[in-house]
């Protein structure tokens, strides 16, 4: 299938992902996938070297210093970090539909065009002081998410999708933008959750880093905690007597049939 980037630095960016497929006799769908493991790992702040060590041994590891498919990846990191300062796009998106799924599985994400109007007509466009939590429970690369982040960057954001890579590209953008939330490899039908990614600033780690990685049953996002959340204390109502607390009693009879 033809590409169809609509960025132009990705055209570039997948050319040295192809190199470095060709490096270690991968397609490039493997080698985008392993391109965005290192890139998520590089942002931990060294607390998943073991992932990353295992995943540029598939093969990037071979051939001389800087002409290995390790040094292919990287430069591609280094342009996709460019672009992004330069364009303020979700570059990682446009790399996916245009050079990899090339619209599987109904995996075209939805215009940056389109995102910034439901950002516009959905969120004040006026920094405000209240902090809210904005979800996207099919965030693809975020891109909703990030536009949202453009008004309101204090706030709170959560991306989970069925697709690893989407939530590893939901990670890295909002960790490349100064966002902070969560990004969730999980179905949010069945709640099945595999991997969970708290993004922010000030995380916690041998070194500085964005994102790092939170085993699900800590998570917030452990299907035992979503479907039986902790009760709220309720404040007991003083007790004033007389023909107040008949219309209270009628009207819980009433709202219980609801």
């Amino acid at each position: 299938m033809q590409e169809q980037f609509t960025i132009a630095a990705s055209k570039d960016i997948m050319r040295e992902i192809d190199a470095a497929a060709d490096k270690a006799g991968v397609g490039r769908g493997q080698a985008f996938e392993d391109f965005l493991t290192c890139m998520r790992c590089a942002l931990s702040g060294e607390t998943m070297e073991e992932e990353y060590l295992a995943t540029v041994h598939k093969g990037y590891e071979k051939g001389n210093p800087g002409k290995r498919g390790i040094d292919r990846i990287t430069q591609a990191f280094s342009m996709t970090v460019k672009a992004i300062e330069i364009s303020g796009d979700d570059v990682l998106g446009d790399l996916f539909t245009g050079g990899i799924t090339y619209g599987e599985k109904g995996q075209f994400f939805t215009p940056d065009s389109v995102c910034e109007l439901m950002a516009s007509l959905s969120v004040p466009t006026e920094r405000t002081e209240e902090r809210k939590s904005v979800c996207d429970p099919a965030s693809g690369s975020g891109r909703m998410l990030l536009r949202v982040g453009r008004y309101q960057p204090h706030w709170d954001f959560t991306g989970q999708d069925s697709d690893h890579r989407c939530a590893q590209m939901t990670a890295i953008n909002l960790g490349l933008n100064g966002l902070h939330g969560w990004a969730v490899w999980m179905n949010t039908l069945t709640l099945e959750t595999h991997r969970v990614y708290k993004v922010g600033m000030h995380l916690r780690g041998p070194r500085p880093g964005v994102i790092r990685e939170v085993p699900v049953e800590q998570s917030p996002f452990h299907h035992l905690k979503i479907e039986h959340p902790q009760p709220k204390p309720v404040e007991q109502a003083q007790d004033r007597g007389g023909p107040q607390d008949e219309r209270s009693e009628s009207r819980g009879q009433q709202l219980d049939l609801f």
